[in-house]
């Protein structure tokens, strides 16, 4: 009787879910444009190395046990291909997106967790020729003037709402600057990590043509966005990669900078 108590236990206990095995693969959502440093490259396909973006994500994965497979797709489908299954995660930084099948990190009040995120910051290049000062507020700046983002950012949405007017029709940096350059919009706003990251390549493709605004347009934070059914089945793996986030990201987020920046 004993015996075939213990087969039954140990077929049970093989049978049960591994509470500690590694989490199913993560498809990482990211744009098919290049933005360097932080994405690398054009296309379907990932660079080598891929970007300092790419190369966190694959760190955080990491540190949870979980593969990570890049799929890269226009910026304007992302969320929309998370909110559908496409992807399970892509990083968003603007506001709260409601409802749907997108699962924000959250602290014990059930408010977004800020400290499970990084800190971006949207900054403004301009014209050299246009004589503003560096330190002028950017957002008394740019009102009434054209302001140029990526296309396909969600936060284009948001600086309409705001009252600015916004061309959003180039799809990478150096064309949104070619069209600063040659007078088409007024100024260029991106968000990054780190508010001095584009200043090489810009120097690299235009000299002292265009300089960056010292004061950001806005400081933020962004998240890794995860598909619920994804969260809902990796709960575990999925809350450990946002604390990994909080704890880690934004330190290894400086590193990977800093050596995509000597990089050839």
């Amino acid at each position: 009787m004993r015996s075939l108590l213990a087969s039954i236990l140990t077929v049970a206990a093989l049978a049960a879910p591994d509470a500690r095995a590694a989490c199913a693969p993560l498809r990482f959502g990211y744009p098919d444009q290049a933005v360097e440093p932080y994405y690398r490259g054009s296309g379907r396909q990932e660079a080598d190395p891929p970007g300092a973006s790419v190369e966190l994500m694959r760190a955080l994965a990491a540190s949870a046990g979980c593969p990570l497979e890049s799929v890269r797709l226009p910026a304007a489908r992302l969320l929309l291909s998370l909110n559908n299954g496409v992807i399970d995660a892509t990083p968003f930084s603007i506001g709260e997106l409601q409802g749907g099948n997108i699962v924000y990190p959250r602290d014990k009040k059930g408010k977004i967790d800020r400290n499970r995120g990084l800190t971006l910051y949207t900054v403004v290049f301009v014209r050299a020729s246009d004589n503003v000062g560096r330190d002028v507020d950017t957002a008394s700046y740019l009102r009434g003037r054209r302001l140029g983002v990526l296309h396909g950012v969600p936060y284009a949405a948001t600086f309409r709402q705001a009252g600015y007017e916004v061309d959003d029709g180039a799809r990478d940096v150096h064309s949104n600057v070619e069209k600063l350059r040659l007078g088409r919009i007024d100024g260029f706003a991106i968000s990054l990590a780190g508010r001095a990251d584009l200043d090489g390549e810009i120097a690299a493709s235009f000299g002292g043509a265009i300089v960056r605004l010292e004061q950001p347009l806005r400081v933020g934070t962004i998240w890794l966005l995860l598909n619920k059914d994804y969260y809902e089945h990796n709960r575990e793996a999925a809350e450990a990669m946002w604390t990994w986030l909080g704890e880690h990201g934004q330190s290894r987020f400086t590193a990977l900078l800093k050596k995509y920046d000597k990089a050839p």
